[in-house]
């Protein structure tokens, strides 16, 4: 025992003690105490933190050994994906090295029918504590290696994670090596797993769900097709969630986008909000969910870096679309090219748009 470690033991069994040394005693078992919870509050943030990046990345994972075995691991030859091995000195005015190092771009892939009718880039900067979901428009006219133009989607039936990672980092200039898959019944899954989630939804959103959410009841197997009755802030569960973010129908292509950021914004709110009990419930059966290439170690570097910052990445969450129809984002507009609808967009301005998003204006 240390020096100071010896000095309390032997005044805690001093005979003596007048009422003022009992106080102070008193007061510091509260520090502690108080001190104890606090710790306990930043582990379950921490664990909350953990289970959201398997849920975005798919890979910052569990504990135990055995729970490794229930995600999908499938590894790519990055000689194959495309990357922009230039992109340091392209955004150097902007971050230093050791920025640009510290920050973790990875691909959500959400799959149905064989197409990523959902593509996002989820951005995490550990240096400025930030998240950033960028969608990327499923119709987005693109060159695809083998295809010709076509739509960004088809990268993924035409070739899997290979050819969708290469044919977004050659048509934006960027190096994402990593990926998750996740297909829509896994989501349906996981919304039902933690509960559900809180969305704002208009009379127009509520009544689409309610006209099409039997299409997602009968994909995750189930008979007891549940409605909505009110509209405004609502609880979804698993099969409304997907009906809403596949919803094309109000507003264009990109009020999908972003209902799909808000439906995965909403996933991370609830589960940042759950208890550590629950959270290490349901961490398997999220995680068996998931197909990644995500490397372990690093993830769990990243876990550890996010010890003392969890706040900050929750509240600092972005979302936005490239290309887009908005100036400065790749702005572009919808197009029918042989008879096909496409968006067809500035692809060396929605290039740029990336760059600043992800790594800063300068």
């Amino acid at each position: 025992m240390g020096t100071k470690g010896k000095r309390m033991a032997d005044d805690e069994f001093k005979p003596k003690k007048n009422e003022e040394q009992v106080e102070q005693k008193t007061q510091k078992k509260v520090k502690k105490e108080k001190k104890h919870s606090k710790a306990k509050t930043i582990i379950i943030i921490i664990i909350s933190i953990l289970l959201i990046f398997a849920i975005i990345f798919g890979g910052l994972l569990y504990f135990a050994s055995t729970t490794l075995g229930k995600i999908g691991f499938e590894s790519l030859d990055e000689s194959q994906l495309g990357l922009n091995n230039d992109l340091y000195n392209e955004v150097s005015s902007n971050v230093s090295q050791a920025e640009f190092n510290s920050i973790k771009n990875v691909a959500l892939f959400g799959i149905d029918g064989g197409r990523s009718d959902t593509i996002i880039i989820a951005s995490l900067n550990q240096t400025d504590h930030t998240i950033k979901l960028i969608s990327i428009p499923r119709d987005t006219y693109v060159s695809v290696e083998g295809h010709g133009k076509t739509k960004i989607n088809h990268a993924y039936a035409y070739g899997k994670e290979t050819l969708a990672l290469k044919t977004i980092n050659e048509n934006f200039g960027l190096n994402v090596s990593e990926y998750v898959t996740i297909n829509f019944k896994g989501l349906i899954n996981i919304i039902n797993k933690i509960g559900g989630v809180e969305v704002e939804i208009s009379k127009a959103e509520m009544d689409y769900i309610n006209e099409n959410v039997a299409d997602s009841y009968r994909l995750s197997g189930k008979s007891n097709v549940k409605k909505l009755s009110s509209y405004g802030k609502v609880t979804l569960n698993g099969e409304q969630a997907l009906t809403h973010a596949r919803n094309r129908t109000i507003g264009n292509d990109f009020y999908r986008e972003e209902r799909q950021r808000d439906v995965i914004t909403a996933v991370m709110d609830k589960v940042s909000k759950m208890g550590l009990t629950k959270i290490l419930g349901l961490s398997d059966s999220i995680l068996s969910e998931v197909k990644t290439n995500l490397n372990i170690t690093e993830c769990i570097g990243i876990l550890t870096e996010a010890l003392g910052n969890s706040s900050e990445y929750l509240n600092s969450v972005e979302s936005k679309q490239i290309p887009s129809d908005e100036a400065g984002n790749g702005s572009g507009k919808g197009q029918m090219i042989s008879g096909v609808y496409y968006f067809v967009s500035d692809l060396d301005e929605a290039s740029q748009a990336f760059k600043d998003t992800i790594y800063g204006e300068e």
